[in-house]
């Protein structure tokens, strides 16, 4: 049987546990946005927080995601990173940023 999956918020740029209702309240006018960067006019890197826990390991959870969204990419092939907290997903960011701009 899979075990609910775990709703977060942010304190600031701290992820804190919440219960799905007081997620859904807070997610709807929240700004998520940890960082959004173009790369020529095809190819945006984008990293938010998602609130949710994708990952595997409870003690651990994923709830920020860089996505680099393509011209002519369906979303579901799109290359994906996770993090833990606000700073490791900046640091993802700019690395990823890097390798698109060949840093």
């Amino acid at each position: 049987m899979l075990a609910a999956m775990s709703h977060y918020i942010l304190d600031g740029h701290e992820p804190k546990r919440t219960d799905p209702v007081a997620w859904q309240q807070w997610y709807e006018s929240a700004d998520r946005v940890v960082a959004r960067t173009p790369i020529g006019p095809d190819i945006v890197i984008s990293t938010v927080f998602v609130g949710l826990d994708l990952g595997c390991d409870p003690d651990r959870p994923l709830v920020f995601e860089t996505e680099v969204m393509e011209a002519g990419i369906a979303s579901v092939d799109a290359r994906r990173e996770r993090y833990p907290t606000w700073v490791e997903a900046q640091l993802g960011h700019a690395k990823i940023v890097s390798e698109y701009r060949g840093i």
